[in-house]
């Protein structure tokens, strides 16, 4: 990690906001935020990973083995995400993202490389990409971390690992999430289908929390 970059905003992108029709909005409002502010943007699964899973129930793959594909699968949609932003490239690691950002651009990280060579992390479906997020965050240490999602955002950051387990036991984020979150970087979950999620961190400064109208219950650990 650079000692003369530190990332204003680490986001992660949930999968299941490519099921509907939240991301052109979503990245568009990100491709702003970036040309202000260094965001970097993690990936989910989605149906990509969704789709590994389902092979792996109908062929009986091993978990190590799906796991990977899965990883991939994060990639697949990271690719997808940085088709559809604005100014955004898809990049393998974290200098490849630092150049893009010092650009004004909106680097895309394929993480999947990074997670497989990652020391001390499990390789089975509990470790999903929220895990990876917070993983990704604990070795960049961005100012904040964010993860949208197809959920009612809440109201203000997480109370750390507290918070993070109580939002575990709801399933909204996977079980490994709480150990992994760093601290004490501020975190928050969003919804990413609200036009206004991420206009608390335009450069005007923050705004007031709101909730989206739309909220919906939590979507199952893995697919967002």
């Amino acid at each position: 990690m650079s000692t003369s970059f530190r990332w204003d905003l680490l986001v992660k992108v949930g999968g299941s906001l490519g099921r509907g029709r939240a991301l052109p909005p979503l990245l568009g409002a990100l491709a702003s935020l970036a040309r202000h502010r260094r965001v970097l943007v993690v990936p989910g699964g989605g149906r990509f990973a969704g789709l590994v899973r389902e092979e792996t129930r109908r062929l009986g793959i091993g978990e190590e083995a799906a796991h990977r594909m899965a990883l991939l699968g994060m990639d697949q949609y990271g690719l997808l995400l940085a088709a559809l932003a604005p100014g955004a490239e898809a990049v393998p690691d974290l200098a490849a993202a630092r150049r893009r950002a010092r650009a004004g651009g909106l680097p895309i990280l394929l993480a999947s490389g990074m997670v497989m060579r990652a020391k001390g992390l499990e390789r089975t479906f509990r470790l999903t990409s929220d895990s990876i997020a917070a993983h990704i965050a604990g070795r960049t240490r961005p100012r904040r971390f964010v993860l949208l999602k197809s959920v009612a955002g809440e109201a203000a950051p997480l109370a750390g690992r507290a918070g993070a387990a109580r939002l575990a036991r709801l399933g909204v984020v996977d079980p490994l999430f709480p150990a992994l979150l760093p601290a004490p970087i501020e975190t928050w979950v969003l919804d990413g289908r609200d036009p206004e999620a991420l206009a608390r961190f335009s450069p005007e400064g923050p705004r007031p929390a709101r909730r989206s109208p739309a909220a919906r219950r939590a979507a199952p650990p893995g697919t967002a």
